[in-house]
């Protein structure tokens, strides 16, 4: 064995280097941990919907029978989605929602993809794929509730999101 072939073990290389060798318990604890994130749902399907209510903690009762009809057109339920209302929250707090709940379809209810952290801006009605996901920019699901055109633009971007025929 010549001195290029020389194998050390791991105890060794720490024997040789104590004073060194970065322990590896520090440079693990500088990565922030993610917070835990408060939705309604169970986001089984890892669908993220983002409302803005600065009086309710996600829906009022009527938006919520709304989108759990809208749900239902698309063959899904509050199970497979993840409402989570920004208004008391910070731009990285929606980072780490994305991170957290790792959506593949984002559907933006009222708030401007700028507002909600993307460095993307995209009109209405518009299917957006950025950063692995899917985003759909729509308006306030109160407005929506009310408007027959508007339903049914959000309508038309459903069924291409989610293959419904």
């Amino acid at each position: 064995m010549g001195l290029n072939n020389i194998q050390l073990t791991d105890q060794l290389l720490s024997d040789l280097y104590a004073d060194v060798l970065i322990e590896t318990k520090i440079a693990t604890s500088v990565y922030a941990e993610q917070q835990p994130v408060k939705y309604l749902g169970n986001n089984a399907s890892n669908i993220l919907l983002l409302v803005n209510h600065p009086s309710v903690p996600y829906l009022t009762d009527g938006e919520l029978s709304f989108l759990t009809n809208i749900l239902s057109a698309c063959k899904l339920s509050l199970a497979d989605v993840a409402v989570l209302n920004i208004h008391a929250l910070q731009e990285s707090d929606i980072e780490n929602a994305l991170q957290v709940l790792e959506p593949r379809n984002v559907i933006l209810f009222g708030i401007p993809p700028l507002s909600a952290g993307l460095p993307i801006n995209f009109p209405l009605f518009q299917l957006q794929p950025f950063n692995k996901r899917t985003y759909l920019y729509g308006p306030p699901l109160k407005e929506l509730q009310s408007d027959k055109t508007l339903k049914s633009r959000l309508w038309n971007c459903l069924k291409i999101m989610f293959d419904v025929q």
